[in-house]
This record gives C-alpha cells, sequence and structure tokens, in this order.
C-alpha cells in the first residue's frame, strides 16, 4: 500500500468539510425553526435521550450569544476552502497547519458542547456528535497533511 500523499489530505479535508457544512447547515434550519417557534422535529428525534431538537433548544445550545451550530455553519466552509487551495498549491504547510489550529478549536468545542450534552441536557443529538467525529478527522488529516508537507 501506498503512503497517502498530501494532496490526499487535501481531498480529505476539503470533502470532510463539505459533509460538516451541510450537517451544520441543517442543524441551523433546524434550530432556526425551533427558535421561531415552528413544530420543528428532526429524523433524529429518537427518544427524550437521543434528540437533535431537544439539545437544540436547549440554553446550552448557544455559545456567547450564537448557536453551536451556526458556528460550525462558519468553520467547515472556511476548511473546505483551505482544503480547496492545499490541493491547488504547492506549498502547503501553512494551509494545513492553519486547518489544524481551526479544527482543533473546533473540537474543543464540540467537546464541551457533547460534555452539556450528556451532563446537563440529559440528551444526546446524533448529528452532533457526527458532527464531531468529521471535525476530528479533518484534524487528524491536517496534522497528517502539515506533517507530510515539505514547506
Amino acid at each position: 500500500m501506498q503512503p497517502a500523499t498530501v494532496k490526499t489530505y487535501a481531498k480529505a479535508i476539503l470533502s470532510l468539510s463539505i459533509l460538516g457544512a451541510l450537517n451544520a447547515a441543517y442543524l441551523t434550519g433546524l434550530f432556526a425553526q425551533a427558535t421561531w417557534g415552528a413544530s420543528a422535529r428532526s429524523f433524529c428525534d429518537v427518544s427524550s435521550e437521543v434528540s437533535c431538537t431537544s439539545v437544540l433548544t436547549s440554553p446550552y445550545a448557544l455559545f456567547l450569544g450564537a448557536p453551536v451550530c451556526s458556528i460550525a455553519l462558519l468553520v467547515y466552509p472556511a476548511l473546505a476552502a483551505i482544503g480547496y487551495a492545499a490541493l491547488k498549491r504547492t506549498r502547503t504547510r501553512n494551509l494545513f497547519y492553519s486547518a489544524s489550529i481551526l479544527s482543533a478549536m473546533g473540537l474543543m468545542l464540540n467537546v464541551v458542547y457533547i460534555y452539556n450534552e450528556v451532563a446537563h441536557i440529559k440528551s444526546i443529538c446524533l448529528l452532533c456528535i457526527a458532527c464531531t467525529v468529521l471535525i476530528a478527522l479533518v484534524l487528524v488529516a491536517s496534522i497528517r497533511g502539515y506533517l507530510r508537507s515539505t514547506e
């Protein structure tokens, strides 16, 4: 098996970030529906313990007054742009470094959010877990791309 190239990691960042942006867009739409009083129900509302709607309507869904899912809606497109730029450039080390920092910050926010789901809300959002997995994978791809890039 051949080792992965820098471009492989850039493609991984790009595709994972697009998936993350779609996930964040869905969650932001669900948050908006629930906030504006529309009857918001998600396909991931399985029970009271597994419910995206319960998590998104809790006070813990906000970070500095902004919904966490809308923050992800800003972070993922930025990461996708970095991944795309890494595909097009020959010098990628700084791009992978930037993606590593941004995804590490996103992962930290997600870990706190998941903690709040378990400890305070007493309900788990499956799409929030998916977001955490995606940002963790972007972080791994960013670090590996950084280590593989020469400059």
